[in-house]
């Protein structure tokens, strides 16, 4: 089932997420762990890796062209670009070539230069950090995509006041475990499913358990670290903020919330007039991988249409 994910595809639900589990925790590959695309940063624990690298699981195969500045795009994109593209693996384009991803796809559709700062894992605090070292001399426009997974890193930003930056053996010691995800013996899934379900496999040595929060907390955990985790003026600047999940139906609360509380008096201006996006009423299941849980060339399309429409007006 793992090798043949159209079959997969049309199993009954559970059989199917058993399947999804199998492959995300056993099977996986994850790039921001990968030496040959990514490296150790002690400011924001990594980047890309500058160069070409091939990034592949078991549905795709695809290129990566890196900058110097450690994320997907070239090197003319960081050179005062009117709008950059913040966020995670799902705004970076895991699963699609570098041309089908929402930033050059957005870069297309409104003729501005785009440039695609999105790193895999990154929650807001990072990436506000990131936007930090980047040219935003003639930013018009930051877009910010959202995944609840970035409640872990942001709640820790407001704990401690600062965001903790993992040492580079910790990275390195990671990064070996993830080496050893792909081999295979005899047994190996039902062993290792058995380990997992009866709770006696150790976790992956990157997970943090994920407390939930109200979307209320959650959108006020997002404010305060894009509001104080950057130092870049973003007066001038025009902030919208999209979500990309696999649950959109029914779709998370946190694109309300965010409406809602960011109206708070208290907030800085240019949050109190930020643009959200709901991207999630125009994604179907059609437009995620049926393994992965990152979206395929049509979502990014969909999204990228989306976005071009909130910047334009």
């Amino acid at each position: 089932m793992l090798h043949a994910p159209r079959l997969a595809a049309q199993t009954p639900r559970p059989f199917r997420r058993l399947v999804q589990q199998v492959y995300r925790h056993f099977n996986r590959a994850l790039i921001q762990f990968d030496p040959r695309c990514a490296r150790y940063d002690p400011g924001i624990t990594y980047t890309l890796r500058p160069g070409t690298c091939t990034f592949a699981n078991i549905e795709f195969t695809n290129t990566y062209r890196i900058n110097h500045a450690g994320v997907r795009d070239d090197e003319a994109a960081l050179e005062r670009p009117a709008i950059i593209v913040l966020g995670d693996s799902h705004a970076m384009g895991w699963g699609v070539e570098q041309d089908q991803a929402v930033p050059q796809l957005l870069a297309r559709k409104t003729g501005l230069t785009v440039l695609n700062a999105a790193v895999s894992s990154y929650g807001t605090v990072r990436e506000m950090m990131l936007l930090d070292r980047l040219d935003t001399s003639q930013l018009r426009a930051l877009i910010v995509q959202y995944t609840d997974n970035d409640l872990i890193e942001n709640r820790a930003f407001r704990r401690n006041g600062r965001l903790p930056i993992m040492s580079e053996p910790e990275y390195q010691r990671i990064v070996q475990h993830y080496a050893s995800q792909p081999s295979y013996y005899p047994g190996k899934y039902v062993f290792r499913l058995f380990m997992k379900v009866t709770r006696l496999e150790q976790p992956e040595p990157d997970q943090t358990n994920m407390d939930p929060a109200a979307p209320p907390e959650e959108a006020e955990l997002f404010i305060n670290a894009l509001s104080r985790a950057g130092h870049t003026a973003l007066d001038r600047v025009q902030v919208v903020v999209f979500e990309i999940n696999e649950q959109i139906r029914p779709p998370r609360p946190f694109i309300a919330a965010l409406e809602t509380v960011r109206h708070d008096e208290q907030n800085p201006e240019f949050v109190r007039r930020l643009k959200t996006v709901d991207v999630a009423p125009l994604l179907t299941a059609d437009d995620f991988y049926v393994l992965d849980d990152h979206m395929n060339r049509r979502g990014h399309e969909k999204v990228a249409t989306a976005l071009a429409a909130a910047v334009k007006n």
